[in-house]
């Protein structure tokens, strides 16, 4: 009878030390599952953070890159911003017809001004040159938080600087220096244009009505000060030389800038564009 009585007690406590062995192993793989969710949440959500801060900052930064007054400008190869500059790097293949575009080109046009002079033939330095436009290279570095600079510097040859479609401007002189005349008319295009006798680049000497076609007010571009250059009217009346300063502009509210600005105008007597110098301090350009 003892024996039997310590047989049961034997298997008894042998089946509650198999139950605590199981519960112990539960608790052990519940704790083991529920550390592997805290790891990979945390892992996850620090990712999540990371990569959200990361995607925004940059989408912010990239959305900032290029202020509204500066998306104006198309038909350029490439626009930012770093630091006080705005860099517009530009082909300066104008995006209108011309018939200084070779005939087989796209953009080629026979001229159909009215100007019963024109030719594509130009004569410079007693030679005669029938160019075609071809493709350049500039870098415009330009402010973008223009101030006066009261030595006002001249001008020089070459681009002084950039419409919204990515064609240069030059200043209101020829290759000889001296201030244009009809000779130089003579070989401007429907649009105000004409590219150089030697390397085919095209510019601005004045007014590119291809800009201004459907408001004769409208921003044009920027020379390299950083001031803006507009068209020829404002609040409905047009502008001559007589009515702007020694450097062709004047301080106004424009509709990019409400709050006033110094801008040149583009006007149908010389100067033109601008006179004797920049208001501001002049960027840089490169080729």
């Amino acid at each position: 009878m003892k024996k039997n009585v310590i047989f049961v007690i034997c298997i008894a406590w042998s089946l509650l030390f198999l139950a605590n062995c199981n519960n112990d192993d539960e608790i052990t793989d519940d704790f083991d599952q529920t550390e592997t969710v805290d790891d990979g949440a945390t892992d996850e959500d620090t990712e999540t953070e990371d990569d959200g801060a990361t995607d925004e900052d940059t989408e912010t930064e990239d959305d900032d890159a290029i202020e509204s007054v500066w998306d104006a400008f198309y038909n350029v190869e490439n626009i930012y911003i770093q630091g006080d500059y705005v860099y517009i790097n530009t082909f300066d293949l104008p995006d209108h017809v011309s018939a200084f575009y070779p005939e087989d080109d796209s953009l080629y046009a026979a001229y159909d001004g009215d100007n019963g002079n024109f030719s594509t033939t130009i004569t410079a330095g007693g030679q005669t040159f029938d160019p075609e436009i071809a493709a350049q290279n500039y870098t415009f570095k330009i402010p973008i938080n223009p101030v006066v600079n009261t030595s006002h510097q001249s001008t020089s040859g070459g681009p002084i600087g950039v419409a919204l479609n990515g064609v240069v401007i030059y200043n209101q002189y020829n290759g000889a220096g001296t201030v244009l005349d009809d000779l130089e008319f003579n070989n401007t295009d429907q649009y105000n244009g004409h590219p150089t006798p030697n390397t085919g680049g095209y510019h601005y000497h004045i007014e590119p009505t291809w800009l201004t076609r459907n408001d004769p007010g409208a921003l044009i571009g920027f020379l390299l000060d950083g001031f803006p250059i507009y068209g020829p009217v404002e609040e409905g009346v047009e502008l001559f030389t007589a009515d702007l300063d020694d450097y062709h502009g004047h301080t106004a509210a424009t509709a990019e800038y409400p709050d006033g600005i110094y801008h040149y105008h583009a006007t149908s007597d010389a100067p033109w564009i601008n006179g004797d110098g920049y208001w501001g301090t002049p960027g840089t350009v490169s080729q």
